[in-house]
């Protein structure tokens, strides 16, 4: 057999990085979710965005898994799930939905926690060995950390609401020699990640040890200085090291200084501050994950949890048999809410592609 035969080429050979760059990086479509200065050692993150160090042998690999090139859901939900989802199914294809809030106490878990409780969980009963998470520095911005006992992970927990390149520690993973790696993220890094797994490509680096996607709700991110500088310093006269918390309840933005107190805008007056690489995205609830977890659609105090593959509905009902967690029912509402925030998604990516393509920017991502 020929080497051509018994090793196909990349579908993208000859798009470089400066394809990507060109189609992604200077239109301002890239999520910074670290996927290209994971899988490259010709790329690393330098001045806030995925920078060429070396020569660039054009092999197409950053083309290829970037989440913002090209995108084909239905495609990748058939390989996921055996089928694409229907007209109907607002936030994506699952098996289960509830509310779901974790055993682990209280602490600086988020809303259920249930993201923490499964991810320790995973750990403790040798689902994975290693999972990737977003931590912060007292700063608060975002650090990716490789937590491989359940105290890496509980120090993680909260969210940060700022742009991370998470994915960047999956190489950092792999080279430990981790062979069941679990990853949280949001919608665009969870994109990423079954691109790395589902695509058929001839790049081995180790994508096969990526064995749990565990992703957020998530509508928008915002940039780190923008918030900081602009919503915390600016309109609430902290400083981060001052802050306890972020979250968003009932429409509002909240930060929580670490004297208890609640700071609050409109949450439509952050927009602002979003970052714009989070336009071109349709995906609220993590459609691709194995697992999808969010706030909203429940109580407070607990964690809306859409099961959507066997590899999550196994996680799941263990951590609950085990009693790592607790569920009820998610109500009608709630689904409703959540389902509401996914329409609303889809609306803003389409009047940002219409925007994107008035400016000569085509987006080929497909719902």
């Amino acid at each position: 057999m020929a080497a051509k035969e018994k090793y196909a080429e990349p579908s993208f050979l000859e798009c470089g990085f400066g394809e990507l760059e060109h189609k992604v990086i200077t239109p301002e479509i890239c999520c910074k979710c670290g996927t290209c200065e994971a899988l490259c050692p010709r790329i690393e993150h330098k001045e806030n965005r995925p920078t060429l160090i070396e020569y660039d042998p054009l092999c197409g690999l950053c083309f290829a898994y970037c989440p913002r090139t090209f995108l084909n859901m239905a495609d990748m939900e058939s390989k996921v799930f055996g089928r694409s989802r229907s007209s109907g199914e607002k936030l994506g294809v699952y098996r289960k939905a509830v509310s779901v809030q974790s055993n682990l106490g209280k602490g600086k878990i988020q809303d259920g926690g249930a993201v923490t409780a499964l991810m320790v969980h995973a750990l403790e009963k040798g689902i994975i060995d290693c999972g990737i998470v977003t931590d912060r520095d007292d700063m608060w911005r975002p650090v990716s950390r490789v937590a491989t006992i359940a105290q890496d992970v509980i120090s993680a927990a909260g969210t940060k609401y700022t742009i991370s390149n998470s994915i960047i520690a999956i190489k950092e993973a792999i080279e430990k020699g981790c062979n069941k790696i679990g990853f949280v993220g949001t919608p665009c890094q969870i994109q990423a990640m079954r691109k790395v797994q589902l695509l058929d490509e001839p790049y081995e680096f180790g994508q096969e040890r990526i064995t749990l996607l565990i992703g957020l709700f998530c509508m928008e991110n915002f940039d780190y200085d923008a918030l900081m500088g602009g919503l915390v310093k600016e309109t609430f006269g902290l400083i981060p090291k001052e802050i306890e918390r972020f979250e968003i309840k009932r429409g509002m933005f909240r930060v929580i200084d670490n004297k208890g107190l609640a700071h609050e805008v409109r949450l439509d007056e952050t927009d602002k501050f979003a970052f714009k690489g989070c336009g071109p995205c349709f995906d609220f609830s993590s459609e691709l994950a194995d697992i999808s977890v969010g706030s909203v659609g429940s109580p407070d105090g607990w964690s809306t949890v859409l099961i959507r593959t066997e590899a999550g509905e196994k996680l799941y009902n263990s951590a609950l048999t085990t009693g790592a967690v607790i569920e009820k029912a998610v109500s009608e509402k709630g689904l409703a809410l959540t389902q509401k925030l996914a329409d609303n998604k889809v609306a803003r990516f389409e009047r940002c592609a219409e925007k994107l393509a008035d400016s000569g920017v085509k987006l080929d991502l497909k719902k």
